[in-house]
């Protein structure tokens, strides 16, 4: 079984186009096995073109939930709020809040509740950030090593961020991974640089996140690329 397949593209709009269609194409496939399917998508910039594709797309979204690969502890109406981001860019599908409760610890521990009786995910989309990041799993971050363990429980947990708002919630590497389909959206020659530096396994490379995520050996990763 190829373990990553990367898929480059020569600029944002033809790689955005072509990783709207795989979605919808997969998401269509489980709804013909199912009556509700599950996806889960990333904050950020990188997944914002992606979003109208996804929504012009010929699919039923009220038999979609939605939930973010992570979040911040902020309102879930505030401008940083990836909750907002899916609720705006996806309004028929139904949207899960992480905020499952009062306290991060609550908020996760609900959050997961909710979501392991829906594994395996129909599809789950992470982004990564130029320090190598994935979902709210931060270098230096209390809990990581934890957290990307593939054989660990799936679960949530209480993330920390290195800026504000630090405070986050995110699942582990072993929930997103418990997916028919898992992809990464990343954009820039230092995103490709950190791609190729944990494909070769070097020092620095196992010291990303992204080095989990990449050899997890749990799902096959579909990497979209492009300049």
């Amino acid at each position: 079984m190829k373990t990553v397949e990367f898929h480059e593209f020569p600029d944002h709009q033809q790689c955005v186009r072509q990783l709207a269609d795989d979605l919808v194409a997969v998401l269509g496939q489980a709804l013909a096995r199912q009556v509700r399917a599950t996806l889960l998508l990333p904050g950020g910039s990188s997944p914002q073109p992606l979003l109208p594709l996804l929504a012009q797309a010929a699919l039923d979204w009220s038999c979609i939930d939605l939930t973010p690969t992570d979040e911040r502890w902020v309102a879930a109406d505030a401008a940083q709020s990836n909750v907002r981001l899916l609720r705006c860019g996806l309004p028929l599908a139904r949207v899960l809040d992480p905020r499952q409760g009062a306290t991060p610890e609550l908020a996760a521990f609900g959050w997961q509740e909710w979501l392991r009786p829906r594994l395996p995910f129909a599809a789950v989309l992470l982004g990564m950030g130029e320090d190598g990041h994935f979902a709210s799993l931060f270098a230096g971050m209390p809990g990581l090593a934890a957290a990307l363990d593939a054989t660990a429980e799936p679960a949530a947990l209480p993330a920390w961020a290195p800026s504000e708002p630090r405070q986050r919630l995110s699942l582990n590497l072993s929930m997103l991974c418990r997916s028919g389909w898992l992809g990464l959206l990343a954009f820039g020659a230092a995103k490709r640089e950190l791609i190729e530096r944990v494909a070769r396994a070097d020092a620095q490379g196992r010291e990303l996140p992204l080095h989990a995520l990449y050899h997890n050996g749990l799902s096959p990763l579909r990497i979209y690329w492009a300049p």
